[in-house]
């Protein structure tokens, strides 16, 4: 089952139409802006899927209805996107699965204490998660501290903190952010980067190899990272990856390790998502073209070798991408 824009080529809006009817009213909306892509970035789809947690149990609540049967379309909730979103992003299924650990075993508690243990659990990882995004932050504000240039990629909520936090360096810079065309991925660090008066330069992204040269520095975030320091993210990071290397400019991926995926140690892969992009790609044609025949299906996401990256800034510390692998295994054996 996939999810619109974070799926195959055939979707399945059965299944979609399915769990978005599970939901309360007030949680559709938040469901939409996942699977429509209209907001982006992992840290706030694991937000908003914590959100419809809470929206679910609270209508158990409201309505008096059994424990188990709200675990039940919670745990129907969560299956749906760990399946779909969670293939592009680990640090989804991650989260999901910590939110929701144990929910099983209250299915025949009272709803009222069966409700505060799914509530605890679901406000004990957002507490964890904010944490470790204000230490990543704090490590990279630092790093960027004698930097006046930087080049940020795609859009992460995280480097998004990082833009708005710079100016605690108490000096102005200068943010080049490159359009990123698979989702738009660019744009939404615009509204930031003003707001935290940096001066802006958008490029679009066959621009990059032409800017980057002028950059102390290139931020990205990671939609999910393996323990051998390779890092995912929006296609054209590999591009800027290649670029930092052959100019030697330091590539940064910024990101908390719930993002880890360990399935490469055990011979599993991660299975790369396509999208459709013709709706995108062809809505200033003329109707003297025909789309029908044309191939438009591209990868979201790409992975960025580790001799690309210079490091992984984590709550952990700034990682040298070649020793993320003792790092990445231990969390991992906490996370589970």
């Amino acid at each position: 089952m996939q999810a619109v824009g974070y799926g195959k080529e055939a979707i399945d809006n059965i299944m979609k139409d399915k769990i978005r009817a599970i939901l309360p009213e007030e949680a559709k909306e938040a469901f939409d802006d996942i699977v429509e892509q209209r907001v982006l970035g992992a840290g706030n789809h694991i937000s908003m899927v914590g959100n419809m947690i809470a929206s679910i149990v609270e209508r158990g609540v409201r309505e008096r209805r059994t424990a188990a049967s709200v675990i039940e379309n919670i745990t129907e909730v969560a299956d749906y996107f760990i399946a779909t979103r969670g293939e592009a992003s680990q640090a989804v299924s991650n989260a999901i699965r910590l939110m929701v650990h144990n929910i099983k075993d209250y299915k025949e508690w009272d709803m009222d204490k069966a409700a505060e243990a799914i509530l605890a659990a679901k406000d004990s990882y957002a507490g964890t998660a904010a944490a470790a995004i204000e230490k990543c932050v704090a490590y990279g504000v630092r790093l960027a501290k004698d930097m006046n240039t930087i080049f940020v990629y795609d859009y992460s909520s995280t480097v998004e903190k990082f833009l708005r936090r710079l100016g605690e360096n108490k000096k102005s810079y200068h943010i080049y952010i490159a359009e990123s065309r698979v989702i738009d991925g660019g744009r939404p660090f615009v509204k930031a980067c003003q707001e935290a008066g940096h001066r802006i330069k958008f490029i679009p992204e066959a621009s990059m190899m032409y800017f980057l040269k002028d950059c102390d520095g290139a931020f990205m975030g990671a939609e999910t990272f393996y323990p051998d320091g390779t890092g995912f993210n929006t296609t054209g990071s590999d591009i800027v990856g290649l670029i930092c290397k052959h100019y030697g400019i330091p590539l940064y991926f910024l990101t908390p390790m719930i993002k880890v995926d360990i399935r490469p140690v055990t011979g599993g892969r991660k299975n790369l998502v396509f999208d459709d992009l013709k709706k995108k790609l062809s809505a200033s044609w003329g109707e003297d073209i025909r789309t029908e025949d044309i191939d438009f299906m591209t990868p979201e996401l790409i992975g960025v070798a580790p001799e690309f990256i210079r490091a992984f800034i984590t709550e952990e510390g700034i990682i040298p991408s070649g020793q993320m692998y003792g790092i990445s295994m231990e969390y991992s054996r906490k996370l589970r």
